[in-house]
């Protein structure tokens, strides 16, 4: 027998030898994750994503396919803001969450605004968030918009990280877009604001469908959004929308301290080619794509 295996690798030698370029095939380490699917990193991390549902109400509910597509997409991360909820029964997104904790451990719980907006179409902002790595700190708010600066309020709420001492102030707004770079310019005061309520965080992350793009939103501009103190994690090169159009609407915008724990990693998660959707079930699901951060669990120093 060790006559044999000797034989052989003295064989597979004298090959390789005589052929060096069959190493060449041979991967040296797993391929590079595609820009299209979320970056997994299991561990040390928090994965935060904002998703604008569409129009998500009970209609939207009533769909199977598409509440499969939602779950699988919400299980990707700890902690998602979801935009557009009109639902004046206020059923849909408890049955949003009862179908994402179908799907087995962990299990995701939420917390929702009140319905906001000028008009009778009204809109609710939530939270979604996995019970076994996140918590809720304190009681979320809805901006106190004494001048009325916002057709739709912005949505506040502290969370931190079970595992890990990253605490962070989330602040997501869905603008008008007939208004989005007013809405947009004045988000700054919004943050101001959360600064004052949670004395000593510096972890401030807005993010969420701010129109910030195409024909609502001069993305190149001298925003108030776009001094010195804020990272656009979500940069103008990427198009979050699910249809012909090719805009950035949807972003995610840190705080200079929460660069520390951000660990690079951030993208457009397109959930039509991680689940193999059609066009028509894309966007029956919705006309947006989520977007979506990594940030290290255990590097805060706030």
């Amino acid at each position: 027998m060790v006559i044999v295996v000797v034989l052989l690798l003295l064989v597979a030698y004298i090959y390789i030898a005589k052929n060096p370029t069959v190493l060449e095939k041979i991967p040296s380490k797993q391929p590079e994750p595609t820009p299209t699917t979320p970056i997994i990193i299991t561990g040390d991390t928090i994965k935060v994503a904002a998703f604008n549902l569409q129009i998500f109400g009970t209609t939207k509910a009533d769909k199977p396919e598409v509440m499969e597509v939602l779950s699988k997409t919400i299980r990707n991360y700890d902690v998602i803001a979801v935009q557009e909820i009109r639902d004046s029964s206020q059923t849909a997104l408890p049955l949003l969450r009862d179908t994402v904790n179908s799907r087995g451990s962990p299990q995701y719980d939420y917390v929702v605004s009140e319905r906001l907006g000028r008009t009778a179409s009204k809109e609710q902002y939530a939270y979604i968030f996995n019970t076994q790595t996140i918590q809720v700190m304190g009681t979320p708010y809805a901006y106190p918009d004494s001048t009325d600066m916002f057709q739709r309020e912005p949505y506040v709420s502290e969370f931190k990280a079970k595992n890990g001492n990253f605490d962070f102030v989330l602040i997501t707004i869905h603008t008008d877009p007939d208004t989005a770079t007013q809405e947009i310019n004045d988000l700054p005061k919004v943050i101001e604001d959360a600064k004052s309520k949670y004395q000593g965080e510096g972890d401030f992350i807005v993010l969420g469908d701010l129109n910030a793009d195409c024909g609502y939103f001069n993305e190149n501009s001298q925003s108030p959004l776009r001094s010195s103190e804020y990272f656009w994690v979500i940069n103008n090169s990427v198009d979050t929308t699910t249809k012909s159009t090719d805009c950035t609407y949807d972003r995610i915008i840190i705080s200079n301290p929460a660069k520390t724990d951000f660990t690079g990693e951030a993208g457009v998660f397109r959930f039509d080619m991680a689940y193999n959707l059609t066009y028509d079930n894309t966007i029956a699901v919705s006309d947006h794509y989520p977007v979506y951060a990594v940030f290290w669990s255990y590097r805060d120093n706030d």
